[in-house]
């Protein structure tokens, strides 16, 4: 065999060696990212909610039996929270042909005067596609929704699988929005194959 064509096949071989390896580095990370998300599992009953969203129409959370629900607590003081949206815009956009799953944005904790019209005006500044609900105070001065769910700190998520159970719950946010989907994608769908 000619040097030439010796170096040609080394060459090969190490591209497929380095290609291997990568593959099996990324499933090893699939793999590991799925074995911790396991671990994390929970199985809590989800607390019924009756809420508002943006345009008055009320949505409670019994009415979603039967369909994975993603609920995130969030206010629009909150920095995290709002660092956090560009990956879950990509969350509702991935899912968004999925009749099965459903995101809902809880919007909470609001210090504002006038939270529905700061809220309508951040969504459309920001161009979000989200379905807002409004957990306004009661007449008891409580945030019913956001303290039924024991929530202490926001941006608190929630994946609630179809038989309304809490499967999931995560608070903050740190890392990159691809990161970020794939954890939450990777969430979805071990709620969805939760016998």
């Amino acid at each position: 065999m000619k040097p030439f064509s010796r170096l040609c096949l080394l060459a090969s071989l190490c591209l497929l060696a380095c290609i291997s390896v990568s593959a099996q580095t990324a499933v090893n990370k699939a793999d590991s990212l799925q074995n911790r998300l396991l671990s994390e599992m929970i199985t809590v009953p989800a607390p019924n909610f009756t809420l508002k969203d943006l345009d008055g129409n009320v949505v409670s959370l019994k009415d979603l039996k039967g369909k994975i629900v993603v609920l995130d607590f969030w206010s629009t003081w909150c920095v995290p929270c709002k660092k956090s949206f560009p990956a879950m815009q990509l969350a509702v956009n991935t899912y968004k042909n999925d009749a099965s799953v459903k995101f809902l944005f809880i919007h909470t904790w609001e210090t504002s005067k006038t939270p529905v019209e700061d809220v309508k005006k951040y969504i459309a500044q920001s161009g979000f596609n989200f379905q807002v609900l409004m957990d306004l105070k009661d007449e008891a001065g409580r945030n019913a929704a956001v303290e039924d769910y024991g929530v202490s700190a926001i941006p608190a998520k929630f994946v609630i699988d179809k038989a309304g159970n809490i499967v999931f719950k995560l608070t903050g946010f740190t890392g990159t929005d691809a990161a970020a989907l794939q954890e939450i994608s990777e969430r979805i769908k071990l709620a969805k194959n939760r016998k």
